[in-house]
């Protein structure tokens, strides 16, 4: 866990995420008109992905920053919506829990696995909530790649296989479907090596230069958890 790599990101918007965030847009300014599902015709469910070995409960709330101003590394803006299946209806006061590694492609714990580890102060882990209209924005760095450690229970297999860059994500909204996930790079050297990530393009992010940031866009779309 202690290699660091370096990679350079392509910028730009993929053509998923255009739909997703046009269908948003259509949706909510069409009154009267063309339902909004019609504008949505490639709307999907985001991706399930594993819980990893790095999971930790007892993750303390944030607002934005997740990492201080001081952290090392390039500085990262995740922002985006939480919608309903339809990618138009916005999920107001989903809760949001975020993992990953530092820069260097550090994690915080010591014991991969064991998800009641103590391990105060937490580090690059934490919750917040969507605002009313379903809207988060996270502040924080582009992890580092690591490798597996060996010997993790059921990842065996993968020990000392290098994991492209990515963040943990689990979205928990009050009556749609929980989502676990990971979200990765494109442009990462690892990511069409990657256990997990190679399989799921439409998780990977294009990044765009703002400012002292650079800047993902990504919008969860969650199953409805109540049918009529």
């Amino acid at each position: 866990m202690k290699s660091r790599q370096n990679a350079k990101f392509h910028v730009g918007v993929s053509r998923r995420q255009f739909l997703q965030r046009s269908a948003s847009t259509v949706g909510a300014a069409v009154v009267g008109g063309l339902p909004a599902l019609a504008a949505a015709k490639e709307c999907k469910l985001t991706q399930q992905e594993i819980l990893g070995p790095m999971y930790n409960y007892g993750a303390s709330m944030f607002q934005v920053k997740l990492a201080a101003d001081d952290e090392p590394g390039q500085k990262l803006m995740l922002r985006g919506s939480v919608l309903s299946e339809d990618c138009c209806t916005p999920l107001p006061g989903t809760l949001i829990e975020i993992w990953q590694a530092d820069d260097a492609g550090h994690y915080d714990k010591k014991r991969p696995g064991d998800f009641l580890e103590e391990s105060p102060p937490f580090h690059f882990r934490g919750m917040l909530r969507a605002d009313a209209n379903g809207r988060y924005e996270i502040q924080t760095v582009v992890p580092g790649a690591y490798p597996i450690p060996p010997g993790v229970p059921g990842l065996e297999q993968y020990g000392g296989l290098t994991r492209a860059r990515h963040i943990h994500i689990k979205v928990l909204p009050f009556l749609n479907v929980a989502l676990t996930t990971q979200l990765y790079f494109n442009g990462d050297e690892h990511l069409r090596t990657d256990p997990w990530g190679a399989h799921k393009p439409s998780l990977a992010l294009d990044l765009k230069q703002s400012s002292e940031f650079m800047v993902g866009e990504f919008d969860f779309v969650l199953g409805t958890g109540l049918k009529s």
